[in-house]
């Protein structure tokens, strides 16, 4: 069998990375430096630059909607009774920590 053409190889990297609701934070982040480390070539097409692209911006998404929702329930488990926030990180305050951007 002859080896795959550059064009073949990037295909099937688009088909490997998932782009499902369903993928850990981790495993989203990891796909999401497979994509960059994708883009990052010479090689690839327009079309399939865009395809890659669409994808990253997926997993993207996915990435912050978990950071977003691990920071909701951060606050929510580091209330004291009155709504304070009663944790410190490094001498903030955790909300000025979380609020932060």
């Amino acid at each position: 069998m002859p080896p795959k053409s550059k064009s073949e190889k990037s295909q099937t990297l688009t088909e490997q990375i998932p782009t499902k609701e369903t993928l850990s934070f981790e495993d989203a982040l990891g796909a999401l430096e497979e994509v960059i480390t994708e883009l990052e070539k010479d090689d690839l097409s327009l079309d399939r630059a865009l395809t890659i692209f669409e994808q990253g911006i997926g997993l993207m998404r996915q990435c912050d909607a978990r950071l977003g929702s691990a920071q909701g329930k951060m606050k929510e488990l580091l209330k004291g009774e009155n709504g304070e926030f009663v944790e410190k990180v490094l001498g903030d305050s955790l909300e000025s920590f979380l609020n932060r951007e």
